[in-house]
């Protein structure tokens, strides 16, 4: 015999309760049981609700705004880059004129000359100086450019296509239609032998 205290045998599904018990209350699909209760037979709690999209919506925003970000910082480093090489074209462009970098001008001690709106007065000589390194005298220029400017230039004594002696001459800012002297330094020896005196920008 069985126990008399064990709960009765559960009907099946179709079938109806065994005699003297209630049948279960009806309860739609997915609802939970009223509190307190204990679930019925074949309930099964509902769905867990879908996760919501917002970390990814998140994530999306972050990703664009890095993307427009970088776009951002590639159009300038563009337009940098291009202020760059106009600014080198800008100041390479006269390179090539008499008397600027890659090309020295002969000039001839005592006499007058002009680079590019700076005009060299005559009376000006190479000699040695009490050491007997290379001395430029009496070199005098005037500014006849549209803006104020200063000499930085490299005169060059050679012999044939060799370079004997050099010296760096320069100035101070020079204001439009001013004339000052031109200072000029070298330690290489005056050579007497030279054939061709020539002037350069140094850079």
């Amino acid at each position: 015999m069985g126990d008399a205290l064990s709960e009765p045998p559960q009907p099946l599904p179709g079938q109806e309760p065994p005699y003297g018990q209630q049948p279960p209350p009806y309860q739609p699909y997915g609802q939970p049981p009223p509190y307190g209760q204990p679930p019925p037979p074949g309930y099964y709690p509902p769905p867990p609700a879908k996760s919501s999209n917002t970390v990814l919506i998140v994530l999306a925003v972050i990703g664009g705004l890095l993307l427009l970000f970088c776009g951002g910082c590639l159009a300038v480093g563009t337009v940098f880059v291009n202020e760059v090489d106009d600014a080198i074209e800008e100041s390479t462009a006269d390179d090539d004129e008499p008397g600027h970098v890659d090309n020295p001008l002969e000039i001839t001690p005592g006499e007058a000359f002009e680079v590019t709106g700076m005009d060299y007065s005559d009376g000006w000589s190479v000699q040695a100086d009490d050491l007997g390194d290379l001395d430029v005298q009496g070199l005098r220029v005037t500014n006849n450019r549209d803006e104020p400017d200063e000499v930085i230039v490299e005169i060059k004594l050679w012999k044939g296509s060799e370079i004997l002696a050099l010296a760096n001459c320069n100035t101070e800012q020079i204001a439009v239609g001013t004339t000052t002297k031109v200072s000029c330094i070298s330690a290489d020896d005056f050579p007497e032998d030279y054939d061709t005196v020539t002037i350069n920008d140094a850079f």
